[in-house]
């Protein structure tokens, strides 16, 4: 089958559902219009406003086929990519991405060797970057004092022993005074705690840039967004690690019942939600002595967003009432010394082992730790959770509004594999409404950063990158609430955002952010930088793919030229977001070009 009629472009039910132009493009005249962003200088003020259209019904080429698979199953081309997905044919490509253990990736492993936390064990790792702090010492004794009075604290013996201004000197039959002891040698540095979170968040920009099993790096992205944590909460800052490592991505292509009990028995996930502390309560009676005691007590919090937010959905079905029954089934679920160990455990001391009643299933009352894998059972098979988890697959894969109809087959194939994750992917990607839906969806700030390192070819260790994706809006492993961020282009196309975003692109397209770098004499393939139509024509063939609106192409144009062009008037220059001062003179007119196309409209689709 080729590409182009595999692709399914020449169908009638092509998705009206997409991204319309004058929205986005107003907004990027919005922030445009400004005149300078970090020196970048924009030739207007309505830059990219377009006339609104009805939705083109267009034929797909197989370059666009191409770039649309490269752009929605990972994070963009890099150079060269586009015509080797053309060369082996779209289905094959989408083949080898759904199956990503086929795919060699020794060229990631080599630069995520350089990061020494990823690989330790989890006690290993609390013992390095959270060693217990030392006791301290207890206080000296007290001195006795010399005329038998009261003894001296040691602040007062060394003001009260002082030596007289006439006591004898060495050499008047003095006793000479001892030598002075060495000093100590300093403690050797304390490891940084958060160089944790840094090398997380580092490695997690590095695979999206440099996999090149793009659909499962998307794909674990879309799962640890699903199952969202916030990293920053005291001690998942040291269990996150393990979170990404062993509750993740072993099973982002698997079967879901086994992704959500690896999730349900994470230490992060248990902490996160505290349900690591929930225990049965327990009264202890009232003696002559004492009065009756009450302690432990069940926390909610894991159990509704276990059915709210991993499994059922806010409308799944499911009452008040199983939120109550599912903590009880979920006490004892903990965690061995959070600070040392960070191990899960199960506690049957807090285990409340009566019977309990979930979404009308009976458990039986003794079931200890069996109880939670029963509800994990309820869960995974039950048909909102097959319609919740297909309609967010397809939202990611296909349109902010998938289809029904797209979204009903995902979940019947879902119900019908026991939760098979590769098959219900593949339904999705290899519909004629994924093939329909170029356009339809925008990059948020992390899909957009890791796609301009990829368009440029740049060389990065991840680290200043990962303070741009949190300035443009997005932190990595940092939403506070469970709820994970939103994947809709309305969060992510205010006037200030796109303007982080064309700041980011100068920043890179100048070498100016620490850590990356890129090659821009190798990206202009020999096109002399003073030469402008050159440049625009490279420029846009290397990072748009050659698919340029008038707008976009004039306005590329005119900062590719070698002449300095005044800006409009009333433009006002952007606070610089860059990591060191602007050269004399400005950025490059090749730069700027560079710039303006990775900020452009075309750009921002995926």
């Amino acid at each position: 089958m080729s590409g182009s009629r595999w692709y399914g472009a020449d169908r009638a039910d092509v998705i009206q559902g997409g991204l319309g132009t004058m929205s986005f493009s107003r907004v990027f005249s919005r922030a445009l219009a400004c005149g300078l962003t970090a020196g970048l200088l924009l030739p207007g003020t309505a830059l990219f406003a377009q006339k609104r259209t009805a939705p083109v019904r267009r034929v797909a080429t197989d370059p666009d086929a191409a770039l649309h698979v490269l752009n929605r199953l990972g994070y963009g081309p890099r150079p060269g990519d586009v015509e080797r997905v053309v060369a082996m044919g779209v289905p094959s490509y989408v083949a080898e991405q759904l199956n990503p253990e086929t795919i060699d990736d020794s060229d990631l492993d080599r630069r995520l060797n350089g990061i020494p936390s990823l690989n330790l064990a989890q006690a290993d790792l609390l013992a390095r970057y959270n060693p217990p702090k030392p006791p301290m010492p207890p206080p000296p004794p007290p001195a006795p004092a010399p005329d038998g009075k009261k003894p001296l604290m040691p602040e007062a013996v060394t003001s009260e022993m002082k030596p007289a201004a006439d006591a004898a000197k060495p050499g008047d039959g003095a006793q000479k005074p001892p030598e002075a002891k060495p000093k100590p040698a300093p403690p050797a540095p304390m490891p940084n705690p958060g160089q944790v979170i840094g090398d997380l968040r580092r490695a997690t920009v590095l695979r999206a840039t440099y996999s090149r099993r793009q659909l499962y790096e998307a794909t674990v992205n879309f799962w640890e967004n699903h199952f969202s944590i916030f990293i920053n909460k005291d001690s998942d800052r040291f269990l996150m690690t393990a979170f990404d490592r062993d509750a993740i991505r072993p099973y982002a292509f698997g079967r879901f019942r086994d992704l959500l009990g690896a999730t349900a028995k994470s230490p992060a996930m248990l902490y996160y939600l505290d349900n690591w502390q929930s225990r049965v309560e327990r009264v202890t009676p009232a003696t002559k002595d004492k009065p009756e005691k009450k302690s432990g007590g069940i926390n909610e919090n894991y159990a509704r967003e276990l059915l709210e937010l991993h499994t059922l959905g806010v409308d799944g079905g499911y009452s008040q009432k199983d939120v109550q029954e599912v903590a009880r089934c979920l006490t004892g679920w903990t965690i061995r010394k959070p600070n040392e160990e960070g191990l899960f455990m199960f506690n049957p001391a807090w285990h409340d082992n009566g019977e309990k009643v979930v979404l009308g299933k009976r458990i039986p009352a003794g079931g200890g730790i069996a109880d939670v894998e029963r509800v994990l059972d309820i869960l995974a098979r039950h048909p909102s959770t097959a319609k919740f988890i297909a309609t967010k697959l397809a939202r990611r894969f296909v349109s902010d509004t998938p289809p029904p109809a797209l979204v009903a087959r995902a979940a019947d194939t879902f119900l019908k594999t026991d939760g098979d994750i590769r098959e219900t992917l593949k339904v999705i990607v290899t519909s004629p409404e994924f093939a329909a839906s170029i356009g339809a969806k925008v990059k948020n700030p992390f899909e957009f950063a890791v796609s301009v390192l990829r368009a440029t070819d740049a060389e990065t260790d991840g680290g200043p990158v990962v303070d741009w994706i949190s300035k443009l809006g997005q932190p990595i492993f940092g939403r506070l609430t469970p709820d994970g961020f939103p994947d809709r282009a309305d969060e992510w196309l205010s006037a200030a955002q796109m303007l982080n975003r064309l700041n980011f692109g100068l920043a890179v397209a100048q070498n100016q952010v620490k850590g990356t770098k890129i090659d821009g004499k190798k990206l202009l393939a020999g096109t002399s930088p003073d030469d402008g139509p050159a440049v625009t024509e490279r420029v846009i063939s290397l990072i748009l793919n050659g698919k340029a609106s008038d707008e976009t192409r004039r306005a590329v144009a005119g900062v590719a030229r070698a002449e300095p062009v005044a800006p409009p008037p009333g433009a006002l220059p952007l606070v610089p977001a860059v990591d060191k001062p602007k050269p004399p003179g400005g950025p490059a007119p090749a730069a700027q070009a560079l710039a303006l196309a990775l900020g452009s409209p075309e750009f921002q689709k995926r």
